[in-house]
Order: structure tokens, then sequence, then C-alpha cells
């Protein structure tokens, strides 16, 4: 079974009286193919990660607790994403258990 990565938006804040106003989900894509992953759960981050002043992808997966981190090559307004590389810390994947 495949999980594809919906992203949703939300713009401005709400009170308890208010309906939230959500954007459709929509998927991302990575050299040209929706993000999918395998198993699981998935847990999109959008933040400027790299501090070039574009918003780049984090994307928490399931399978093996590690962080996806997709750089944005493009521009806010239209992100371009390639290939994925895990976050590391000390030179080794950050991995986070389950459970």
């Amino acid at each position: 079974m495949k999980l594809f990565l919906i992203a949703v938006l939300v713009l401005g804040v709400t009170t308890l009286a208010d309906t939230p106003d959500y954007q459709s989900p929509f998927r991302i894509s990575a050299n040209g193919s929706p993000i999918e992953l395998s198993l699981g759960h998935a847990n999109p981050l959008v933040t400027d990660w790299n501090g070039d002043g574009l918003k780049d992808l984090i994307v928490g997966q399931y399978t093996g607790g590690k962080l996806r981190y997709y750089q944005n090559d493009d521009s806010n307004d239209s992100p371009a994403f390639g290939n994925f590389t895990y976050m590391q810390a000390d030179g080794s994947d950050i991995s986070l258990s389950s459970g």
C-alpha cells in the first residue's frame, strides 16, 4: 500500500466560533513525480531549512522513523524539489522510533 503525500495549507488565525477555511489537498512532486512513501504516515513541514529564503520540504516517514529533506531549487511561488536526502546529526541519519 502506498501513501501519497498530501499537503494542506491553512491561512489566517481562526477563533473557536469560526469554521477553518482549508485549501483542497494536493500532491507534491519531486523530480517530476508525486512524492510517495511505501508505508505508514507522512508528516510534511514547509520551512526555509537552509536559510536561502526558499521554503524547503521536510517529510517524516513512518518506515525507519527517518526525516526526508527536499531542497527547493526554484522559488516560493513555484517550488521545485529534486531528490531527497535523509536529515542527519553528527554524520548519522536521524531516526525516531515509534511506539
